[in-house]
This record gives C-alpha cells, sequence and structure tokens, in this order.
C-alpha cells in the first residue's frame, strides 16, 4: 500500500481505471471517487472502481494522502482552488489533464503549505468515455510524463512517479509544462485535429464507402468534442505551431502529387514509412 486514501475528482475513463487499478493492486486503503451525479458514483462503486463515492469534493479529499484531478482540462484549476484548503499536510495533488502549462501554473499557487502538486499526464486513453469504458490495465506499458518546476518537491515527484509505475506504467519521463505541451501538441492534439479535418472533407456520398483504411485513420475523431474544445483553447499557441508544420508538410505532398512527381513522392512517402515503423 503507498497511500492510505486517494481521493479521485472525476470517476470517467481515466480516473475510473485508476480507481479499478489502485484497487486491483491494492495500492490504497480507501479510494473515494468525487463526481457530479449520483449515478456516476454508484456505477463507479458498482464497477470496482471506488470503494465510495460522493457529491461533495470538498468532503471527498478530507484526509487523503493523494488527491487526483481526472476532470476535463478547463476544470482542473477551479476543482483544485476549490478543494486546497480541505487538504491535510503531507497530501501529494495531481492532474492527468492533457495539457499543463496553464493549470500547473495555476495549481501550484493555490496549495497551501504542505501540501505539493505534481503535474501528470498518462498517455494512454480511447476515444470512448465513462467509467463504463473504465479498465485496469488501461496503463499498462503506457508513457506517463509529470512535470517539474522550481517549485516542485522531489520527494513527491518520486513518489508519484512510484504510484504511476505500480499502475503499470512502462515509463515515466520528466518535462517542464512547456516543453510537454509542445510534445503533446504533435503527437496527440495534431492528430486529433487532423482526423477531425479528415472526416469532414469527405462527402457524404463517399463516407458510405468508407472502410478499414478511413475507419483506422479517423477512430479518434469519435471523441468527446467538449473535451477537445477544452484541450485546443488552453493548448491553442503550441496547436497552431503544429497545424503551421503540418500544413507545410501537406502543401509539400500536394505539389508532388500536382507535379506528377513520382520519384520525389516515392522517396517522400518511403521517409513516411520509416518514421512511422520506427514506433513499434
Amino acid at each position: 500500500m503507498i497511500f492510505k486514501k486517494i481521493a479521485i475528482i472525476g470517476v470517467g475513463l481515466i480516473g475510473g481505471s485508476i480507481g479499478a487499478a489502485v484497487k486491483k493492486r491494492r495500492l490504497a486503503g480507501t479510494v473515494v471517487g468525487i463526481g457530479h451525479r449520483a449515478s456516476s458514483i454508484d456505477e463507479a462503486i458498482a464497477r470496482g472502481a471506488i470503494d465510495k463515492g460522493t457529491l461533495d469534493a470538498v468532503k471527498g479529499v478530507a484526509g487523503a494522502d493523494l488527491v487526483i484531478i481526472a476532470t476535463p482540462v478547463c476544470l482542473i484549476p477551479g476543482f483544485g482552488k476549490k478543494v486546497s484548503r480541505s487538504l491535510k499536510k503531507g497530501c501529494i495533488v495531481t492532474d492527468v489533464g492533457s495539457t499543463k502549462s496553464s493549470i500547473v501554473g495555476q495549481l501550484e499557487k493555490s496549495m497551501p503549505a504542505g501540501v505539493d502538486f505534481v503535474g501528470s499526464h498518462p498517455l494512454a486513453g480511447s476515444e470512448k468515455r465513462g467509467v463504463v469504458s473504465a479498465r485496469e490495465d488501461l496503463f499498462k506499458g503506457s508513457v506517463v510524463i509529470m512535470t517539474k518546476t522550481k517549485k516542485t518537491d522531489k520527494a513527491a515527484l518520486k513518489k508519484l512517479g512510484s504510484f504511476w509505475k505500480s499502475l503499470g506504467a512502462g515509463r515515466i519521463v520528466i518535462k517542464s509544462p512547456e516543453e510537454h505541451d509542445r510534445i503533446v501538441a504533435q503527437i496527440s492534439h495534431l492528430p486529433h485535429i487532423a482526423a477531425a479535418a479528415l472526416v469532414n472533407s469527405a462527402s457524404d456520398e463517399s463516407l458510405e464507402f468508407a472502410s478499414t483504411g478511413f475507419r483506422d485513420a479517423t477512430r479518434i475523431a469519435a471523441s468527446d468534442p467538449g473535451i477537445w474544445r477544452d484541450i485546443c483553447v488552453t493548448n491553442r499557441k503550441e496547436i497552431v505551431r503544429a497545424l503551421d508544420n503540418y500544413a507545410r508538410s501537406l502543401a509539400k505532398i500536394k505539389k508532388l502529387v500536382k507535379d506528377g512527381s513520382g520519384a520525389k513522392l516515392r522517396r517522400e512517402l518511403e521517409r513516411s514509412r520509416a518514421r512511422r515503423e520506427s514506433l513499434r
């Protein structure tokens, strides 16, 4: 057991998967889930993702050794501020948001003396949502990016890293919030936007014939629009940069196709193939 009590604010796909993994591995004495609907809490209990739950965030975090905020990114700073006065000394607070600069900057200022905040982002998930899609093995082999700033407590950083490892994470990487946002804009946020654009660029008639290739390339376009709106708003600077780079790459390929440059086009496609295969 790493923590006596863990409180999870937001028991959807990620929060529910964390709770299920904690309970499966007996990493905490008690797992408390905090939500905004009683039905979600009941579902999380029924699925073994939490031991008990509440709709009162302030009450739910009382006495917790670890608080994990697993809400949409725009709500994370507000929840951190709301519960800050109820946190006991020695508590560690983290989040699982897909953007970091804004969140880390606000929550580091919100934490009272004796409470440490460390940003986390497990690179695991699904286009599905809700605790009904939660899995205790969701983080197996995943990469978790944790943020470090001048205010980050080294002991809290180490303990939280051990926690993610215990959930099955294959690699823990430490980055500044700014580095994190630049990386995920390119390998997470841009692909979602590109998938959405690809779906919207196809005619209704063509979509009737969409098969494996199109469906695989656009699977993530089925993700929650509200969540991705918040991500785009909170990481717009880096996403725009990633879009600019993508537009230049598309323009290059477009020119090769337009010019009928078969040899050059093949070299460009071979380059992309080699880079993609290196991910294995």
